[in-house]
């Protein structure tokens, strides 16, 4: 490259004075000059693993809108938007995307996220989840579900395990926010340092320690695997069992998210600033249910819930969509060690959290 300037992907892959051809690399050129800073950070495996991958978004509100944005310039194959409402007043966390009420959050999301990267093919369908069958979601390799009950969960995670297809959910209340992925079993390649012979000696003199320190150290790729459980037995584990200690370390996040889900599954709907009043006495009521199914205390669930869990926050959708992002990512390129298999965020707080659920 001139002077100055930092080498290009096709200088890092010149081998032996031979250009990789673009057969070889995969990608066209343009992809090839577009991916370059990603293809630096995770290799060219990993970015070609993306592009061969497709998406589905189930609910277009604000933390799918992140998660849309951050996977169409990740440079996957495509996305699909499937949403049948029309953006709302308290559509808010989305707005980067959507502005104009009343016409459709797909539609209006897809142009948006189409300009942000000519490369991926974006597409919206306007009907609904229920109504689908079980083949149209067998075409994707990943699927991301929000604004959904928890049967629709249920019935999208079943069909991904029996599929092999790789299945997260996600939501965001307020100021609380939640994903959960199943990987099904799952293979991961990572980098580990590389053994040598200087590993195993005690002590080293000064200078050469020195020069080691300097080097960049030299890794090599390992394949591991781990496995996943359900959505329907994560949620079936017995709290009851857990010892004190552990709710000390675990925030009150998950029984919250439980009392939100809940209230959607009762009513079809979110809690709305709208009717505050009554949804805050059903939501307390809820509370209660919940503690019960979990066998929990319910003090663990704050009455502060009811004046936190409105609309979305669009800070705390670019956090959990951030993070929800990454995790599609290496589920597609097989790139690093996935999170098993929950992150909950309190944006009161300003914490998360990754907790194993089991059963």
């Amino acid at each position: 490259p001139p002077c100055g300037q930092p080498p290009s992907i096709f200088d890092i892959l010149r081998l032996d004075s031979h250009i990789v051809s673009m057969d070889e690399l995969g990608l066209t050129a343009d992809e090839a000059e577009q991916y370059d800073r990603q293809i630096r950070l995770w290799g060219l495996e990993a970015q070609k693993r993306l592009r061969q991958s497709t998406l589905l978004l189930v609910g277009m509100r604000g933390l799918v809108a992140e998660v849309g944005k951050n996977m169409v310039l990740a440079g996957v194959r495509s996305v699909t938007v499937l949403d049948h409402a029309p953006l709302g007043p308290e559509d808010v966390g989305g707005r980067f995307l959507m502005s104009t009420e009343g016409e459709s959050r797909a539609h209006q999301a897809v142009s948006a996220l189409q300009s942000l990267n000519p490369n991926v093919t974006v597409s919206a369908d306007t009907g609904t989840v229920q109504d689908k069958p079980d083949e149209y979601f067998k075409q994707y390799d990943v699927i991301c579900a929000s604004c959904c009950t928890t049967d629709t969960l249920l019935r999208l995670n079943e069909l991904c395990r029996a599929n092999n297809l790789k299945f997260f959910c996600g939501d965001v209340w307020g100021s609380y926010g939640y994903y959960f992925a199943d990987l099904g079993e799952h293979e991961y390649a990572i980098d580990v340092p590389k053994e040598t012979e200087d590993a195993i000696v005690v002590e080293t003199p000064k200078a050469k320690r020195q020069k080691r320190d300097n080097e960049e150290a030299e890794t090599v790729t390992v394949k591991k695997s781990c496995s996943f459980c359900s959505l329907k037995d994560a949620l079936s584990g017995d709290w009851s069992k857990k010892p004190a200690r552990y709710f000390k370390r675990t925030p009150a996040t998950f029984f919250l998210i439980q009392t939100l889900q809940s209230f959607r599954d009762r009513h079809d709907r979110d809690p709305s600033s709208q009717s505050r009043s009554t949804d805050s006495e059903e939501l307390l009521r809820l509370r209660e249910g919940v503690a019960m199914r979990f066998s929990v205390s319910k003090d663990l669930i704050p009455e502060e819930l009811t004046s936190r869990c409105y609309s979305e926050l669009s800070p705390v959708c670019a956090v959990v969509g951030g993070v929800l992002a990454q995790e599609i990512i290496k589920a597609m390129s097989g790139k690093d060690r996935p999170y098993s298999n929950c992150f909950l965020y309190d944006g009161v707080c300003s914490s998360g959290i990754v907790e194993s659920l089991s059963p």
